[in-house]
């Protein structure tokens, strides 16, 4: 039987001159939707996860251009060479969150290049705090709809302790080195001392779990928040209460809960694919 869709592997360079692996998927034939979607990946993930390139292809077989790229917080540790020969140390153990909107424009920027006006900005896990940030802090016209799969809104909760080792650590100019293993609970268990810190700097509880006036209270285009009912150690109905009660500014808010999925959606991808339609579908 054919294929409902092609892949492409693809690229993009950052504004700060870092190559972006990615890949497009689209439909074999037919005519595209409007709108692409831009998939942005978790903690220590990467562009070609399970989950994103299930729900990629569940897409372009509803007439869908998804496009979904690395960011520099891809896998544990990532070594780039920028185009005047500096080497620099990236991954999810290294990166810094308030760099992630330069990674998330490029992708957008990517589809604009392919023809496209507007896109809908998935982010799942971490990537959900990302996009998020990202559209509070730069309202980009081009985004017209956010979709927040399955965000980790106590990721903002640090250890008092492992803070005020990092943060003295960063002082001794250590802050490119590991925090002890097991110091923190996703991804590989470990970050540098200055992700940490950078973490608590920024504050990226974006969907107010704590912290009052969020991120997400400043983000006016539709969103849709979505978990699934197998990772309450992410998140859950109640979590999903508190984005809907702090994203006050938003055009429309919609919540859901996919039954039996755990957080990557195994076995769940057409699923979530159809449903992300159908809700790309209402936008514009």
């Amino acid at each position: 039987m054919p294929k409902s869709y092609v892949e492409e592997l693809v690229y993009t360079r950052t504004d700060d001159d870092l190559l972006l692996e990615g890949a497009v998927i689209q439909p074999a034939e037919g005519p595209r939707k409007p709108l692409a979607i831009v998939w942005i990946h978790g903690l220590t993930s990467k562009f070609y996860s399970p989950s994103a390139v299930g729900i990629g292809r569940g897409l372009a077989s509803r007439g869908y251009t998804f496009i979904t790229g690395n960011n520099r917080g891809h896998d544990f540790g990532a070594v780039y060479r920028t185009t005047d020969g500096r080497r620099l140390i990236q991954g999810g153990g290294w990166e810094r969150f308030d760099e992630s909107p330069r990674d998330v424009d490029a992708w957008i920027s990517f589809a604009a290049g392919l023809g496209f006006s507007g896109v809908a900005l998935l982010g799942h896990s971490l990537g959900a705090l990302k996009v998020c940030y990202y559209q509070a802090r730069r309202q980009d016209q081009r985004v017209v709809g956010l979709i927040a799969a399955s965000p980790p809104l106590r990721a903002g909760d640090l250890n008092p302790g492992i803070l005020e080792t990092a943060r003295r650590m960063v002082a001794e100019q250590r802050g490119m080195d590991l925090l002890p293993w097991e110091s923190f609970p996703a991804g590989a268990g470990t970050h540098s001392a200055q992700t940490y810190v950078n973490r608590d700097e920024v504050g990226i509880d974006v969907f107010g779990f704590r912290k009052p006036n969020p991120e997400v209270s400043s983000v006016r285009c539709p969103l849709l928040a979505l978990f699934g009912t197998d990772e309450a150690w992410v998140g859950g109905a109640a979590e999903l209460e508190v984005i809907r009660k702090n994203a006050s500014r938003s055009a429309r808010v919609t919540t859901h809960l996919f039954e039996g999925a755990d957080h990557s959606y195994t076995g769940h991808e057409a699923e979530v694919a159809g449903f992300l339609a159908e809700w790309v579908d209402g936008l514009r």
